[in-house]
């Protein structure tokens, strides 16, 4: 087995389960069933597909061909759920989901070719919500 990082993703085997996994389920057609709900008329269905990506939209477990355009698509979907009147109600709320678009943020491709260590890197993975 390959194994390049310490992640339950990090592996071959997990990654070829992963990806039988998504082609099996049709995982991804659901979460775009969800995502692009309207924001502002089911904020709560948006944002359970945002947490959805949070969770499993990774290099290795996502389907790498539509990675980066999901992730564009998710940090702009929550981006619009936190103007939802009902959201806006409730500071505490829009403080979390911009924690979650900020996770998100960080998992895109980085600009240059330095390497950083992100916040992310310093806690365990299953830790974003605690």
């Amino acid at each position: 087995m390959g194994m390049w990082a310490f992640a339950p993703w990090d592996n071959d085997e997990a990654a070829d389960w992963y990806g039988d996994l998504m082609d099996r389920t049709k995982l991804r057609d659901a979460w775009l069933d969800g995502i692009n709900e309207e924001p502002m008329d089911s904020p709560g269905v948006v944002r359970a597909a945002g947490a959805l990506f949070v969770m499993l939209g990774r290099v290795y477990i996502w389907p790498i061909k539509t990675f980066d355009e999901d992730l564009e698509r998710t940090i702009a979907a929550l981006s619009r759920v936190v103007e939802s009147d009902e959201y806006q109600e409730a500071p505490e709320l829009i403080a979390l989901i911009d924690q979650e678009i900020e996770e998100l943020k960080s998992r895109r491709k980085p600009s240059d070719k330095t390497t950083s260590t992100s916040q992310r890197d310093e806690k365990p993975w299953w830790k974003f919500w605690q």
